[in-house]
Order: structure tokens, then sequence, then C-alpha cells
């Protein structure tokens, strides 16, 4: 399968392969990880230095990697989605504020997990 040019792949999809911020923890050339969907949920998935994603590429962590690295990830940081994401059960575990579903972060979320999420809301809207 061909890859697709940044401007026909989704976000989440240049967000896995590029990241949310360099380094530097600047966003220049970078998704901005604001997602919406076609039923209107929102949410932010990030990933890159200082954020609870893996490679995180400033050396923390058990997923520590160089300071250059830039991407692929493999898990991203999701915050603050506009309700509680389901399966709940699911995410959860990874929920730093479980008792404020939607006023929080949740850490190092598999990106097969927030595709699956993304597309429980009719998938990803792009413009």
């Amino acid at each position: 399968m061909p890859e697709q040019n940044s401007k026909t792949q989704s976000q989440l999809a240049q967000i896995k392969l590029h990241g949310t911020v360099d380094r530097n923890h600047s966003r220049t050339g970078k998704p901005s990880g604001q997602i919406k969907c076609a039923d209107g949920f929102t949410v932010s998935v990030q990933a890159g230095a200082g954020m609870y994603c893996s490679p995180r590429p400033d050396g923390y962590g058990d997923g520590a990697a160089s300071r250059d690295f830039a991407g692929p990830y493999d898990l991203a940081e999701v915050g603050f989605p506009s309700e509680r994401p389901e399966p709940w059960a699911e995410w959860e575990e990874y929920c730093e504020s479980p008792d404020d579903p939607t006023a929080t972060v949740y850490a190092h979320v598999p990106f097969e997990s927030i595709r699956e999420l993304i597309e429980l809301h009719g998938g990803e809207v792009t413009s």
C-alpha cells in the first residue's frame, strides 16, 4: 500500500509517525493533536518530548529514546476528551483522574485504542 502524503493522511496517523512536539517543545510543522470526530466528540492526542508517550524522546521512563527521536510512536498521551472514553473498563487503566474523565490525561495509550475510540465516534473529521 503506498504511503499517503500529509494532506490526505489522518491527523492520528501523522501523530503516530511524527509526534506533535519536537525535542525543543516546538510544534512547527507538526499536527496540532486536537482531533474532532464526525459526531462532535473531541480529544487531544500528543506524542513527543515531555508527553506520556513511548518512545519518549527526552530520556525519561522505560520507553526512553534519544532527544532527536522523531517517530514513529507506539503509545501516546490522550487528554481532555469531550466525554468519557468507552469502553471505560479499558480506558480507566490509563486515566490519571478517573473521577473526572473529561478533565484529565490518559498516559501511554496504544494507538490502536485511540483509533478505535475515534472510529466509535464516526471517524476523524478533516477540514
